[in-house]
């Protein structure tokens, strides 16, 4: 615990200087600050939380803190704090653990950043890289899915069209048969096609499709295929059958 004639001490020492000059506990609360701050933030001297006082999250500013207890010297970090007027003063604090105190506490002194400030200046390209760094790893990642989801899209279309092809070649319905038993069941991601020219009763493993006007096709298959796929599928072998009887 800190003693008042200790906090007293440091407001006399620090009462001179114009820039805000603060005494954070390691949960980021204020415990001294000097008249800069005092007359720059509403609440310092209230015990307030430093992240109440500044437009940094919460996480951030126990962040800084942690930082800051584990060194000797002034490190920086930047910070926004809110004036009385309503206005954000964008700041490079420097803080350090208070060596001179038994407690972890934090001496913070912030200094206003100028519009070309060079390390403010250098945080910003730093963020934007960051950002850029995202965004290019979003879209190769993108582009690594989209890659696969086009050439799932043309081994489809390729195993559509042998179909179209081998179809066209079948001499009798037979033929039309067999080419189901061999081709569909890759298309359809399935066990097995079998293609009846009568009509069957559907099996309780299987799946039962009619296809127009005289023939059936059954599936088997852990999952129905995709009703796009099967509706094509069925559609070919429909106008094969018909243009071959």
């Amino acid at each position: 615990m800190i003693h008042d004639e200790t906090l007293t001490l440091f407001r006399k020492i620090t009462g001179l200087l114009t820039e805000p000059v603060l005494l954070v506990a390691a949960d980021t609360r204020v415990l001294a600050a000097n008249p800069a701050a005092v007359r720059l933030l509403p609440g310092v001297e209230d015990g307030l939380s430093l992240s109440a006082m500044v437009s940094e999250t919460a996480d951030d500013v126990a962040s800084f803190v942690r930082q800051w207890l584990r060194t000797g010297h002034p490190t920086p970090a930047g910070l926004t704090l809110h004036g009385y007027d309503g206005s954000r003063v964008r700041c490079r604090c420097f803080g350090a653990r208070a060596q001179w105190l038994a407690t972890p506490t934090v001496h913070l002194r912030a200094v206003r950043i100028d519009p070309g400030d060079r390390f403010l200046t250098l945080k910003e390209r730093v963020a934007a890289l960051d950002r850029e760094r995202t965004l290019r790893f979003r879209a190769t990642e993108d582009r690594i899915a989209l890659t696969a989801a086009l050439d799932a899209a043309r081994a489809g279309l390729d195993q559509m069209h042998a179909l179209v092809v081998t179809l066209r070649a079948a001499a009798t319905a037979a033929d039309v048969v067999r080419i189901v038993a061999d081709r569909v069941p890759a298309i359809l991601d399935c066990a097995r096609a079998d293609l009846y020219l009568t009509a069957v009763p559907p099996a309780p493993t299987r799946l039962y499709i009619p296809v127009p006007p005289h023939a059936s096709l059954v599936l088997t298959a852990d999952t129905p295929p995709p009703p796009d796929h099967l509706e094509s599928v069925t559609t070919l072998i429909a106008g094969a059958l018909n243009s071959r009887t």
